[in-house]
């Protein structure tokens, strides 16, 4: 993207402004599941009050929160990234499609 075609004045401000959108995007869909889940949860008896915070990952679970937060970081911080380096990122990510 040159100069000419920033939306806000800078080809990093447009960069900065893309990573912070996706970021508060992950967070809200999140967050929001979360509650969601957690509600659901608890009103059917399937889960106390204390079990989240309390569980301590290992394993299955550790392995995969490990590559979620890696494709996490990938996203956002892929943001600064310029449209070609972030799909190929994105594709060695979620490997070829099928």
């Amino acid at each position: 993207m040159s100069g000419d075609n920033a939306y806000l004045g800078s080809e990093r401000l447009d960069e900065i402004t893309r990573m912070l959108t996706e970021l508060a995007s992950e967070v809200w869909i999140l967050r929001d599941r979360t509650l969601v889940l957690e509600h659901l949860l608890r009103e059917r008896g399937c889960l106390d009050e204390d079990a989240v915070d309390a569980l301590r990952p290992s394993g299955d679970l550790l392995e995969r929160l490990g590559r979620e937060r890696g494709d996490f970081v990938g996203r956002v911080f892929g943001a600064v990234l310029d449209p070609d380096a972030r799909v190929a990122a994105a594709t060695a990510r979620t490997g070829p499609a099928a």
